[in-house]
């Protein structure tokens, strides 16, 4: 039975990832630090280590750097767990000895998967293979996402109008033109698809984020509703689990946090039931209860819940997890409409091969302002090219 370090300072997330790799068969050895796991990686001569990042004393990236510098444990493979994920991040595990890279909340079919390939070069006495990221990693760059703000401003791009379809492109010159025998390259912003951004810009106020608060006890549901009005955000109220579900099916809600021990539908029905609709499984759920079990924490962790809090709970660790909460659906939309615009490219391109592309197909990639945009103008007018010279 293979011997796993499993480096985890969050005990909720120790006992769940300890009883997820027992299940499968392997003999866990945990540990809270990144000193503890050098001391244990030296005594217990684990066969793999499991690496959080980010870890109290030392982190991940010095725990293991320390690991591959001792010849006595420098051939122990190590795979890295991070909330991070960025190509940054990733690159720096890399770099520090670490064979792979593995996000949280955790692919569990793609961790043991990792885990079982790491184990068998090692026994095979073969180098780790080069850890490239993988072809459907989406980096987004940039520094880590600020505390949500739900009074900010955000920006709207307005569009040049696109020429009518029966109206003829043509490219602005102080200069006559002088017909040629080949087409006249129209600037990318006459095309009639879609125009590319311009830099005119209108500030408008973000709505602000929009919370369920589930709890059956009224005093602590106004009380908490009143927490999150004070610091901008609108709220809705649903005194057990039954209305709750039906309010998140009606209404659109940033984030729910869900009592546990209601009457009726309790907090763990709510959640079951959300996490199992695609239309409701991306809104993050916090689950708050005075139960301070471990079984009961571990249980809503299973379930899907992305984070738990204990009553009573300070306001401070509150806004902490609504924000961080917040923070990571935001990234997951931001990579839901990259993914969604390379789909769109994509069917643009095979269309464009059966000559059958509209142009409304990159309507909407080309107002992006990356490189996404960028790709989708460039297409849209070698695409026009190509039709005006067929015909």
């Amino acid at each position: 039975m293979p011997r796993l370090l499993l480096v985890e300072d969050e005990q909720v997330n120790r006992e769940l990832f300890r009883r997820r790799l027992e299940r499968k068969g392997y003999a866990v050895v945990p540990a809270e630090s990144g000193l503890s796991a050098v001391a244990l990686t030296k005594t217990e001569r684990p066969d793999l280590v499991l690496m959080d990042l980010g870890l109290p004393d030392i982190d991940g990236w010095e725990a293991t750097r320390r690991l591959k510098a001792d010849p006595a444990t420098a051939r122990i493979p190590v795979i890295a767990l991070s909330a991070h994920a960025t190509t940054v991040a990733r690159e720096k595990a890399l770099a520090a000895g670490c064979e792979e890279f593995e996000t949280k909340p955790v692919d569990w079919d793609a961790l043991f998967r990792k885990i079982d390939a790491a184990l068998a070069r090692a026994k095979a006495g073969t180098k780790p293979r080069p850890a490239l990221p993988p072809d459907d990693e989406v980096d987004f760059g940039g520094p880590p996402a600020e505390p949500v703000d739900p009074t900010a401003a955000t920006e709207i791009r307005r569009v040049k109008p696109a020429a009518p379809p029966d109206v003829e492109p043509s490219v602005p010159t102080a200069e006559p033109v002088v017909p040629t025998a080949e087409p006249v390259v129209p600037a990318a912003e006459s095309i009639p698809m879609a125009a590319p951004v311009t830099d005119a810009k209108q500030v408008c106020a973000v709505e602000p984020k929009r919370i369920l608060v589930v709890e059956d006890n009224d005093a602590n549901r106004v009380m908490l509703c009143r927490r999150l009005n004070a610091r901008g955000y609108a709220t809705g109220e649903a005194a057990d689990g039954a209305q709750a579900l039906d309010m998140v099916v009606k209404q659109r809600f940033d984030i729910v946090l869900c009592d546990i021990m209601m009457p009726g539908v309790d907090g763990y029905t709510v959640l079951q039931t959300m996490k199992a609709d695609p239309d409701l499984a991306n809104i993050p759920i916090v689950m708050i209860s005075a139960l301070d079990e471990m079984d009961s924490i571990v249980r809503c962790i299973e379930l899907g819940a992305d984070d738990y809090l204990h009553k009573p709970y300070e306001p401070v660790i509150l806004f902490a997890r609504v924000n961080a909460c917040l923070d990571k659906r935001r990234l997951r939309d931001l990579q839901a409409e990259y993914l969604r615009a390379v789909a769109d490219l994509t069917r643009a391109a095979q269309a464009m091969e059966k000559g059958e592309y509209d142009p409304r197909l990159l309507s909407v990639v080309a107002e992006r302002d990356d490189e996404l945009g960028t790709l989708a103008r460039v297409f849209a007018t070698l695409a026009y090219q190509v039709q005006n010279r067929a015909e």
